[in-house]
């Protein structure tokens, strides 16, 4: 282990992983959420393309197997393991309970 840190709610971390290193985000709480933004520390213009890397994989969820991509095409990251199952990089991780409770039962 290189580093392991506890972050409440709202803050950041930022640190320059080696290639070959492994990043575990373990979620403390039942309605956690992460943002991630991944630049190349050698080339600052290329960064994470969630859109890339959605359409290069036909899919709209990410989750183990799956790479990130960047906005030059190449792979940044890959998931190595998954807890949760599957990742909603486009509304997040809501479930239909959720959105009933909030918005009540609609009907179009």
């Amino acid at each position: 282990m290189i580093w392991d840190e506890r972050l409440p709610g709202g803050h950041h971390w930022l640190g320059r992983l080696p290639k070959g290193a492994v990043l575990h985000i373990t979620s403390l709480g039942a309605h956690a959420n992460l943002s991630l933004y991944l630049v190349n520390a050698a080339e600052k213009l290329e960064r994470f393309n969630m859109p890339d890397s959605l359409k290069a994989q036909h899919t709209a969820f990410l989750s183990q197997g799956y790479v990130l991509y960047s906005d030059m095409g190449r792979v940044m990251a890959s998931m190595v393991h998954d807890d949760h199952g599957w990742n909603d990089v486009l509304c997040g991780s809501s479930t239909t309970e959720q959105i009933e409770q909030y918005y009540g039962l609609q009907t179009f």
